[in-house]
């Protein structure tokens, strides 16, 4: 009996020891290896026979009630467990959902900004399409105020040659 109470204090000790001496990020490593020493416990409660007078291989009532607390100690530690995993299940869930939202907001941002640019860049060819055209216009201006200049020049040439002419024509005559 001093054996089974040494072995369950040391089993009570070691998670602990182990808990100081390495602080893990999870608490789910700590309660796995918790849930391990109380199915050892179980494990050595249940292998017990403390019969009256010790001459049948049944368990006694107190290797029954150590059996049950065992088992009520890992359902206990399974519980714990469970939530843990749930708390777990559930910031990954939190987790995906942000990035999924914010993968969908740079989505946005991103067709948004390619529908800001592609709006610039009709802007920008409409406005090349206007200096164009108004470009065109100018040189129309031009060649046609070039055209008159030469009608002009020819006029001012005619009109020039026929004064020439007439100056010739008067001094001989």
């Amino acid at each position: 009996m001093k054996k089974v109470f040494y072995l369950l204090m040391l089993s009570w000790l070691v998670p602990a020891v182990a808990a100081l001496a390495q602080q893990p990020a999870s608490p789910l490593p700590q309660l796995l290896a918790e849930r391990r020493v109380l199915t050892q416990r179980y494990a050595a409660a249940n292998a017990q026979r403390h019969s009256l007078f010790g001459l049948s291989n049944k368990p006694s009532k107190k290797d029954l009630q150590d059996v049950a607390d065992a088992l009520q100690g890992i359902v206990d530690q399974d519980e714990q467990i469970v939530a843990v995993l749930n708390q777990t299940a559930q910031r990954a869930t939190t987790t995906a959902a942000t990035l999924q939202n914010t993968g969908r907001d740079d989505r946005n941002l991103t067709a948004q900004r390619i529908s800001e640019l592609q709006n610039d860049l009709q802007n920008a060819q409409e406005r090349e399409k206007q200096a164009a055209g108004r470009q065109r216009a100018v040189a129309a201006d031009l060649a046609e105020a070039q055209q008159g200049q030469h009608v002009r020049d020819a006029l001012i040439a005619g009109l020039a040659l026929g004064c020439v002419g007439l100056l010739f024509w008067r001094q001989r005559r």
